[in-house]
């Protein structure tokens, strides 16, 4: 599971070891269009986001496709007031 191997990567700083990551999404997969969002795509939750139980095989995953993991709640707030700011 990545929630356990991400505590143990010695190679991330703390702040992103510790941080409470709980959601996968499919950013893009190859040789498909992709989005020109700054962050993640807010659209197609319903079919791009990875259920919790399922594999990557079985959730459609195939060789170079980019995934997003994140706090589920922390996008939500963002998708609620999606303003960048940098």
């Amino acid at each position: 599971m990545v929630n356990m191997d991400i505590p143990l990567r010695t190679s991330l700083p703390p702040p992103f070891r510790n941080y409470k990551y709980d959601k996968l999404k499919i950013v893009h997969q190859a040789h498909k269009a992709k989005t020109n969002e700054l962050v993640l795509s807010l659209e197609d939750d319903d079919t791009l986001m990875l259920e919790e139980d399922c594999t990557l095989r079985a959730a459609g995953i195939a060789h170079e496709t980019e995934i997003a993991f994140f706090c589920e709640e922390d996008y939500k707030n963002y998708k609620a007031n999606p303003i960048s700011s940098w």
